[in-house]
């Protein structure tokens, strides 16, 4: 009876969270009453939240009888995960987790940290078997390792930790030890490679006598071991193994868990009111694509034909007579504090073409810690010079969880 008790609010929290993730007006009021909460405790939800996390096993009578929508993004916060908003977090952190940004924030790079680490220590053991691999070749071969992930490994944090909680069906299992033990058995396959074999001919100097020399054709093998690697998606099949209802249940926590970091924690203030211009946006973007390519370099980053990611986007918006720089800087820190400054700021999910994403990857004591900027293309796709890959690429939006602010400058 206990069982199907908890199976039911279990259910009656889902169709919750599924209607609180629909409901954009009911949303936008959640914010409003957080905000108006703010007087009474520390963090983002207040004495409210507090209360209700204390009384979690009552929520789904709540959610029942509750016919104000204003409550549902409140509760649908307290469904993300505990690892980060409860006290049985990943550290043995008092019950104020959900109202105190700070302990909030430490939760959350205490997994990242986590989970990077494991996923590093899964990329090492594919490197090494390559080694391992080519130390056995023989004469006349020569090996190369193609290797994206040696500087940077890209994962989203946030979904891996929504797709984690939705696995659970106690959420007195939701902790970081439980989670560490997931990743540790099931990501062995996270990382692979294989191999393109070439081959070339090469002259190599034989000594026939002290005096003369010959030389002699030689075919030489080549190998280059190329590092692959699952993504993303590879998480809810093959780690978490979650069901078609948990994935769409895990993609909600994902976007709200996101939405909270975004406008609460980060502290942006959105523009909801910059008007949308396709025509610059598309612009913007075709003209950044025309660089594709181009090298990677800070040392030369005002020379032509050079980029790092600031010097990139501030080419790209002022040939469009678009101004970026802040107090004549063109750092990725100081365009986006001409966002902010400017009322600029665009919220994550209504990023359009020409819009730019900023990230941050380390404290670096500049402005909200930026240190990369990306255009957004459209389709889930950006365009930026990165350092990873020395050159101006064009690929899928990375690593969400590091994205501090979104901006729109060509609407001002």
């Amino acid at each position: 009876m206990a069982e199907e008790k908890q199976n039911s609010g279990k259910s009656s929290l889902s169709q919750a969270a599924s209607a609180a993730g629909n409901i954009k007006g009911a949303m936008k009021a959640g914010k409003a009453l957080a905000r108006a909460t703010k007087g009474a405790a520390a963090g983002p939800y207040g004495m409210l939240a507090a209360g209700l996390w204390e009384n979690r096993k009552l929520i789904g009578i709540i959610i029942a009888a509750c016919a104000a929508l204003l409550m549902l993004p409140v509760l649908y916060i307290l469904m993300l995960p505990s690892l980060i908003f409860g006290g049985i977090g990943s550290k043995d952190k008092p019950n104020r987790a959900l109202t105190d940004n700070n302990v909030i924030t430490d939760n959350i790079t205490e997994v990242e940290q986590a989970v990077e680490e494991i996923l590093r220590k899964k990329y090492k053991a594919v490197v090494e078997k390559i080694e391992a691999e080519a130390r056995k070749l023989g004469e006349n071969t020569q090996y190369s390792i193609t290797d994206e992930f040696s500087d940077m490994i890209i994962f989203q944090c946030t979904l891996i930790i929504s797709q984690f909680c939705t696995s659970q069906d106690n959420y007195k299992e939701i902790n970081l030890s439980k989670l560490k033990s997931i990743l540790e058995d099931k990501t062995d396959s996270l990382f692979s490679y294989h191999v393109n074999i070439t081959t070339y001919e090469q002259e190599i100097p034989m000594s026939v006598n002290e005096n003369s020399t010959e030389t002699q054709t030689v075919t030489i093998t080549h190998y280059d071991y190329i590092i692959d690697y699952e993504g993303d998606s590879y998480y809810a099949e093959h780690v978490f193994h979650l069901t078609t209802e948990q994935l769409a249940q895990a993609d909600e926590y994902t976007s709200n868990l996101h939405l909270f970091l975004y406008e609460t924690v980060y502290k942006v203030k959105i523009n909801p009111d910059l008007l949308l211009d396709s025509e610059t946006g598309n612009a913007i973007v075709d003209l950044a694509l025309t660089t594709l390519g181009t090298p990677y370099s800070q040392d030369k980053r005002n020379q032509e034909g050079y980029f790092d990611c600031s010097s990139f986007t501030y080419w790209v918006l002022s040939s469009l007579d678009i101004n970026l720089s802040y107090e004549g800087s063109d750092t990725a820190a100081s365009q986006g504090r001409y966002i902010v400054e400017n009322n600029l700021a665009v919220s994550y999910d209504s990023l359009a073409p020409g819009d730019l994403i900023f990230y941050s990857f380390k404290i670096n004591n500049r402005y909200l810690h930026i240190d990369h900027v990306a255009i957004y293309c459209g389709n889930g796709y950006v365009v930026d010079a990165s350092s990873s890959k020395r050159k101006v690429v064009y690929r899928p939006i990375y690593n969400t969880n590091r994205i501090v602010l979104c901006g729109r400058p060509y609407a001002g």
